[in-house]
């Protein structure tokens, strides 16, 4: 975040009689952030940093709408899929982008945030999954009570990411506790981002997410194969 941010960067001084010694907006986006748990490979996802090109083209003007009006978009209670069969595409990247343009447009609105509870969230589905099941195989209090309190969160914070739904092993109780999730964020009119590298007729298959789950997580979602090339290809370095 440091190489956008205007006074982190030096282009914007903060003026003179400014009584505090750090920037205010700058550590209420970091916590914000770090409640979010965005991963810090898409830490710096952002319209700043969006580019549009040829394997993106198609859809980058809905793209960079959302990115424009994330807010807008949460109100709304619109859900957006990012789904194609094809890997490293940018829909993890794009997913993050849009979380955190909408944690730069609220974190400093005490509607919004109260600095100690996340207002969007990120999560990865099959280590979600993991942690679940993990539940019922630890015999820790600690852990047991994390994983029921990410779970609270997941359906009333604002903005939820389900990034590579469908991923890993999926169980009953996973199938149920996603059902949960989704089934409340409908009814409660909040948006859920969903990434996936399965197609819509692969999730809704009974070993899968099940038509119950993909029913209610189409419902009212705008939905963008975004596909093209391989770009983490393009941070390979073969010598």
């Amino acid at each position: 975040m440091r190489d956008w941010c205007k006074l982190k960067s030096g282009v914007v001084k903060l003026p003179a009689d400014y009584l505090k010694t750090y920037c205010v907006g700058f550590e209420k986006v970091t916590k914000a952030v770090h409640l979010a748990k965005v991963p810090k490979e898409y830490q710096n996802a952002n319209l700043f940093n969006y580019v549009a090109d040829k394997d993106n083209a198609d859809f980058s003007e809905i793209i960079k709408e959302v990115l424009n009006n994330p807010v807008g978009f949460v109100k709304s209670g619109t859900n957006l899929a990012l789904i194609n069969k094809l890997k490293g595409t940018g829909k993890s990247w794009t997913a993050n982008a849009v979380l955190n343009e909408f944690l730069y447009k609220v974190c400093r609105d005490p509607e919004w945030f109260d600095y100690e509870s996340p207002v969007a969230m990120y999560i990865k589905f099959g280590a979600w999954a993991n942690r679940n099941r993990d539940v019922f195989t630890r015999n820790d209090d600690q852990f047991t009570y994390e994983v029921h309190k990410e779970l609270t969160q997941m359906k009333d914070v604002p903005l939820l990411v389900l990034d590579d739904i469908g991923s890993g092993r999926i169980t009953p109780i996973i199938r149920d506790l996603i059902y949960d999730v989704i089934d409340w964020r409908k009814e409660e009119k909040k948006s859920i981002i969903f990434t996936s590298n399965f197609s819509d007729l692969l999730l809704r298959q009974d070993d899968m997410l099940g038509e119950m789950v993909v029913s209610r997580m189409m419902y009212n979602t705008m939905v963008i194969p975004l596909g093209g090339r391989d770009r983490r290809a393009d941070n390979t370095y073969i010598y």
